[in-house]
């Protein structure tokens, strides 16, 4: 699903910007975006109505209008192991049902993108942090964002719920409409 193929893009960006540097404390311009970018309850939930409606509309898509647009995402995602924020953004961009939640929730693709980076980035640190003590803080994050993640633990995870659930939904409604293995296709005689 195209929401799972950016999740997947978005965690291996965030796995980089989470790992301890083994060069200089230098940020990358991309680093530099998500270090810079400071979380808030408006725009997580900003962000979390925009999955919700993209999850909805994916639902409501013909079988194959999701079997194309999973299919374009698949070859985008493949295209570069490396992606950016900018790239993420453009390839967000070009799904009508993803540019237009996020329009309607106030936020651009770009920022969309952005804020799942962060509050993914500062969530999976805080989920270490409570198993080892010990850990530091990633030179590449905002320890603003850190504290807002703890105190706003409970409400990020029923948003980050409610999102997945939807995310899930709409892929059980997609795997519901493809044929099983014994079946023929509407298509067959």
């Amino acid at each position: 699903m195209i929401a799972r193929n950016f999740t997947s893009v978005a965690l291996a960006l965030v796995a980089m910007s989470v790992a301890p540097a083994a060069h200089a404390q230098t940020l990358t311009p991309d680093e530099v975006i998500l270090r810079n970018y400071v979380l808030t309850m408006p725009k997580v939930e900003a962000w979390a109505t925009a999955n919700l409606e993209f999850a909805n509309a994916f639902k409501a898509m013909p079988a194959s209008e999701k079997a194309r647009r999973k299919a374009e995402m698949e070859a985008k995602a493949q295209e570069s192991e490396k992606e950016t924020i900018a790239g993420m953004a453009a390839s967000m961009e070009r799904v009508p049902e993803i540019r237009r939640a996020f329009r309607k929730a106030g936020l651009t693709t770009r920022e969309g993108v952005t804020l799942s980076l962060v509050l993914m980035q500062a969530m999976m640190y805080q989920q270490i942090a409570a198993t080892n003590p010990d850990a530091k803080v990633p030179y590449n994050m905002n320890p603003a964002n850190l504290a807002f993640v703890q105190k706003n633990k409970a409400q990020l995870e029923a948003r980050l719920k409610a999102v997945q659930d939807a995310s899930k939904a709409a892929d059980d409604e997609e795997k519901s409409d493809e044929p099983s293995s014994g079946e023929p296709s509407p298509d067959e005689p």
